[in-house]
């Protein structure tokens, strides 16, 4: 009778040893999906200081959206928008390129672009072009960062001047 309560008690223990090494397996694997969601969502934003307009939060502009093709340099952009017309805000760290001087390098990036009208919106100076067609494009450096602003039909410069000084 002695065996038969041994071999019960070893068949019970192998049966607990087993389940444990399961559910620490299913533990682990949960740790590991919980990981990966991290950083597949820490992959979709912006790994920079970047701005946002006082008062609002990403979540309120509809998350970021990363533009630039996987390696290469990250480019995020978000959609706001301005007198009712929508905009895309693109944001970058400076290029290399523009470091030393990231006002000269705008104006020529601007220029390219036949973005032409140039105004300040308190220290930052912003460059503008208009399409025939309406859509805006905007060229400006802020806070370490390269900004292109782009909308769908035209906005009064002192709503851009309004906006951009509210970018922090």
């Amino acid at each position: 009778m002695r065996n038969k309560i041994n071999s019960t008690n070893k068949k019970t223990l192998l049966l607990i040893a087993g389940l444990m090494i399961v559910a620490t397996i299913i533990g682990i694997y949960l740790l590991l999906q919980q990981r990966r969601e991290y950083v597949i969502e820490s992959a979709q934003s912006p790994q920079y200081k970047t701005m946002l307009p006082s008062g609002k939060t990403i979540q309120q502009l509809g998350g970021w959206n990363r533009v630039s093709p996987p390696n290469t340099t990250p480019v995020y952009s978000y959609n706001d928008t301005l007198e009712g017309v929508q905009i895309g805000v693109t944001q970058q760290p400076l290029p290399e390129a523009f470091k030393r001087e990231p006002e000269l390098q705008t104006s020529k990036l601007a220029e390219r672009d036949n973005a032409t009208i140039k105004f300040n919106a308190g220290n930052t100076t912003v460059y503008m072009g208009n399409s025939a067609r309406g859509p805006q494009s905007l060229y400006l450096t802020k806070n370490g960062l390269l900004v292109l602003v782009k909308s769908q039909r035209k906005i009064s410069e002192n709503a851009w001047i309004t906006y951009i000084q509210a970018l922090q």
